[in-house]
């Protein structure tokens, strides 16, 4: 015990100091940028004066419209992964009206014919076909953006901040465009002023401009920025708008579902999601049923695993708003709040501050309550204080609260980030328990030595309820090393390697939590092929987990018919431990692909979970048009084989519609005579 009292005293001093070191420069580089005189800056984005035009164009891709050629011409992109210029000429145009942002782009192509353009469903997988984005923070804060991405066949990507639910009216539409040229292609968009988060009064909003070669596998972005690296700071800035007031208008997200089969009888629901953007600039949501039945859940892979696997949450009400403006999974982890009968949240960024609030309510036995009130000190600085607590009918009352804090000192060639994290939880008639940790990165630009490191504290009685958080009982600190190279000529594109060393004992000296050294080393070739290898010596759980690994990989270039071998071999629980898999895509025709994916385990005696198990997934899918799709999956285990087929139809307007015959979820086995529908609107 007083071991325990002098380790956690020692503690609190390093992570007072640390926040001082933290906290009081940025306090004091906030209050002299009040004073400090534009001229003494060193670097200034780029201003371009917001131009109105009269008559919206027509997004049709043909930049024929008059509006074009009022509109700001934007010219001199770089490559921020290369010290090259660019492979081909850019030319973006920007205008506005009272409804929207008009972004155009002007894409130069010596040879039109490698031009790649596959995906054609929205927010489907574009990252392997040429794109252009305009990226745009309306907030001016030099952080969150939105993101708005089309290809050369108008296939359309957009990013919310703080993430959204798939429903296209939930999320906001916009429209783009786009056309084949002689010496290229072309695009345009249309961002209306409606689907944007913005406080009211704000004239400025920072902007940047992207183009994704497909063929060179590189991005190039305007402005040109200090250095090679590309900096939000830095943004270009478009000042002299006069975005519309948001009138408050709740959208409604109504669904219904119908579930007849084997295992549930015959079920019948109905439930209501509601987002209300404020005149403030912070946006509400509630929640009434919710949907929790699931229509098409990932499937787990089979390799090992010592501790439970974190699982993204797809659910509107924990999606929408969450990332950046909530607690993160170590003490929110939306997972762990199953069924509940209402919810309330409310998130945005008013001036500096950053506000998140979450309660979820199962009426009479259980409410989970979170809140996150962040502040920007300066661009670069920011804290923020965190809140959960978890009440339930026959369980003691469980509370975690922290302050997380982070600082960045930027230059030309990249950047160096300080980091602080304060974590505490108290469970009712029980001892407190605390998680402290700081840590560090170093980053530059492509062929420069990068690194990061953290030292942690997590006391054995740290329990979040809420939280994802599988490392208490432990103190230490980790070090990684790597650098990556890119390559504009010749066979290889890129290469790199990185090393990493963690040890972390557990706090009371009853051994090991987990040591680790590991090397890995990369080579992606123009061809599309791939290797890595990498070896690790290790212990987890005061056991032997050491490996050695390898893969190999091809068409990594062709989303839909890539694939990759990998194997592992090594210790696991006591025993060895070998591990493989085989990823396939195949196109047979434009509107069908299909996937498999296998994996194979085998963890040999004296382990206590020895034993083989395997894994096979097909996937199939068929595009009936950009909006609708049937699809098929069946899975074939140990334990047994099951299957499923489903239709999905997500509209730009109108119903969106889920059937599913069978029984999606990867644990059960055997062919169920189950359907379900569901079907959501928006109001």
């Amino acid at each position: 015990m007083c071991r325990l009292t002098h380790q956690r005293v020692f503690v609190l001093a390093v992570l007072g100091a640390a926040a001082r070191v933290l906290l009081v420069p940025a306090f004091a580089e906030a209050a002299a940028e009040t004073n400090q005189p534009q001229a003494e800056k060193k670097w200034s984005p780029p201003v371009i004066q917001a131009v109105y035009v009269e008559t919206p164009p027509l997004v049709d891709g043909k930049l024929d419209d008059a509006c074009w050629q009022q509109a700001s011409r934007l010219e001199g992109f770089f490559a921020p992964s290369i010290d090259q210029a660019p492979p081909e000429e850019t030319v973006g145009l920007i205008c506005a009206d009272n409804a929207a942002i008009y972004v155009a782009f002007i894409c130069k192509d010596r040879t039109p014919d490698d031009i790649r353009a596959v995906e054609t469903r929205r927010n489907g997988e574009v990252w392997a076909d040429d794109s252009v984005e305009f990226d745009l923070d309306p907030w001016h804060r030099h952080q969150e953006m939105y993101y708005f991405l089309v290809t050369p066949r108008g296939t359309q990507v957009e990013g919310i901040p703080g993430g959204s639910a798939t429903k296209i009216e939930w999320r906001g539409d916009w429209t783009a465009a786009a056309s084949r040229t002689p010496d290229g292609w072309q695009a345009e968009m249309a961002i209306p002023f409606s689907i944007l988060r913005y406080q009211p009064g704000q004239t400025t909003f920072g902007f940047s401009l992207f183009r994704g070669f497909a063929k060179e596998r590189i991005w190039v972005a305007h402005p040109i920025m200090e250095g090679r690296n590309f900096n939000p700071q830095q943004m270009a800035d478009l000042v002299g708008l006069h975005p519309p007031v948001q009138e408050p208008r709740p959208i409604l997200m109504p669904y219904v579902t119908a579930d007849m089969g084997d295992f549930v009888g015959r079920r019948f629901d109905a439930g209501l999601d509601v987002q209300h953007r404020m005149p403030n600039g912070l946006t509400a949501l509630t929640a009434l049923n919710p949907d929790f039945k699931q229509i098409e859940d990932v499937v787990e892979p089979i390799s090992f695993s010592y501790t439970e696997r974190y699982l993204a949450d797809p659910r509107p009400f924990f999606v929408t708003g969450q990332e950046g403006f909530l607690p993160r999974e170590h003490l929110l982890y939306t997972r762990r709040i199953r069924d509940f009968d209402a919810g309330v949240k409310v998130f945005g960024k008013l001036g500096p501050d950053t506000i998140g609030i979450l309660d979820a309510v199962t009426y009479g036995a259980e409410n989970s309550f979170a809140v996150k009130w962040g502040h920007d000190l300066n661009p670069d600085s920011s804290a923020s204080l965190l809140l959960v607590s978890h009440r339930k009918a026959g369980e003691p009352d469980n509370f975690a609260y922290g302050l997380d804090t982070s600082r960045i000192r930027r230059c030309p060639e990249g950047g160096d980030n300080l980091w602080l994290v304060v974590y505490q939880s108290q469970t009712q008639g029980e001892s407190s328990g605390g998680s402290y940790a700081i840590g560090g990165e170093h980053w530059r630009g492509a062929g420069q030595l990068r690194w990061d490191w953290m030292l942690r504290v997590v006391t054995p009685d740290f329990d979040p309820v809420l939280g994802y958080y599988t490392d208490q009982n432990s103190i230490g600190g980790s070090f990684g090393l790597a650098r990556f190279n890119y390559y504009e000529k010749g066979p290889l594109r890129n290469q790199g390697w990185n090393a990493n060393v963690n040890y972390y004992p557990r706090l009371d000296g009853s051994g090991i939590l987990q040591s680790s050294l590991s090397v890995r080393r990369r080579w992606i070739w123009r061809n599309g092929r791939l290797l890595h290898v990498g070896a690790n010596q290790a212990r987890e759980y005061d056991e032997d987990s050491s490996d050695v690994s390898g893969g190999i990989g091809w068409n990594a270039d062709d989303t839909y018919r890539d694939g990759g071998l990998f194997a592992l071999k090594g210790v696991r629980a006591g025993g060895d431990y070998t591990y493989s898999s085989l990823e396939q895509g195949f196109r047979p025709q434009r509107h069908l692909s299909v996937r498999v994916n296998g994996e194979y385990t085998n963890l040999e005696p004296p382990s206590q979970a020895a034993g083989h198990s395997y894994q096979t997934v097909l996937t199939t899918s068929y595009d009936l048009t950009t909006e609708k799709c049937i699809a098929a999956r069946g899975i074939w285990r140990d334990a047994g084989f099951s299957a499923y087929a489903s239709y999905r139809q997500v509209v730009r307007r109108g119903m969106d519609a889920y059937v599913i015959v069978g029984d999606p979820d990867p644990e059960r086995t055997g062919l169920a005579s189950r359907v379900a529908v569901k079907l959501i609107w928006v109001l």
